[in-house]
């Protein structure tokens, strides 16, 4: 096998894992069993053997559940946050066991890193999906995901050529709106984190606000920050440097929302508040702690 066929199936195996780890190593595993798949790289055989199918297999089924489980789908990609970058590095060691020690080091840490990217995007977006909290949207993404395992592994075993473009564009893609997805990301898992924190919440007293911008000039959406209520101050970070924006005091009252409670500033801003914040009575803002 030459290097940029080698390439192909270690860039696969990335994405493959950081999308769905037991279905990347059932497919390679079935694929090599039965002769569908041949001369692979390295040891990546032993995905083949009985044991690994077996274990494959029934790590799959539960993923195939889980991913129909709107609610369960966030707990079950958290924990595989650590799960699948580290499956991504150890199919990448087994496929360049034969190379010398530096290519297998660089592949490792490509591996694990494109595992993670693609880990990442994969729960930003369905993150977002729970604001569209019905099964079938789930179930839909859940087999496109399973889909787009099983033809980008195919791709990249049999025609590398059209898979290494394929996949430079998946890399740059991921480059490009990673930033945007740990946003997402962070701000749906707040909004769920502040949902259930509300039903146990004591009255705050006033004081800054922590905040997610929902239409803040200077600020990109989503952007996470704090927000002084009486003079309406929005400090935020950006490349690593602290930022303030002067939007002028909150208005009075607030448009309640099932997860996040929208506030709005003098000057027409306006930030998403997650419902822990309700009782804070912020310049005569209140939300219905009913709901």
């Amino acid at each position: 096998m030459d290097n940029w066929a080698l390439l192909s199936n270690v860039l696969g195996l990335a994405i493959g894992a950081g999308l769905n780890l037991y279905a990347a190593v059932l497919v390679t595993g079935l694929g090599i069993r039965y002769g569908w798949l041949h001369d692979m790289p390295g040891e990546l055989g032993l995905l083949a053997h009985p044991v690994v199918l077996i274990a494959a297999g029934v790590m799959y089924a539960a993923e195939f559940v889980a991913d129909k489980v709107p609610f369960f789908t966030p707990i079950w990609d958290g924990i595989h946050t650590f799960i699948r970058p580290v499956g991504g590095a150890l199919l990448a060691l087994s496929a360049t066991a034969d190379m010398d020690p530096l290519v297998k080091v660089l592949a490792v840490m490509g591996a694990g890193t494109l595992a993670l990217g693609t880990h990442t995007s994969k729960m930003g977006f369905r993150l977002l999906a729970h604001t569209t909290p019905e099964p079938a949207t789930h179930s839909v993404i859940s087999v496109v995901e399973d889909f787009a395992v099983v033809g980008l592994l195919l791709l990249a075993y049999q025609y590398p050529w059209i898979a290494l473009p394929v996949f430079g564009c998946v890399v740059v893609g991921i480059a490009v709106f990673l930033p945007l997805l740990f946003r997402i990301a962070r701000f749906l898992l707040a909004g769920l984190i502040g949902r259930v924190m509300s039903w146990f919440a004591v009255e705050a007293t006033r004081g800054p606000v922590r905040v997610f911008a929902r239409k803040v000039k200077g600020a990109p959406r989503l952007a996470s920050g704090v927000l002084q209520p009486e003079t309406g101050v929005f400090t935020f970070s950006r490349w690593g440097r602290r930022r303030e924006v002067v939007l002028g005091a909150l208005a009075p009252g607030v448009e309640w929302g099932f997860v996040y409670n929208v506030a709005r500033t003098a000057d027409g801003s306006s930030f998403y508040l997650t419902k822990e914040w309700c009782a804070t009575p912020a310049a005569g803002s209140t939300c219905d702690t009913d709901s």
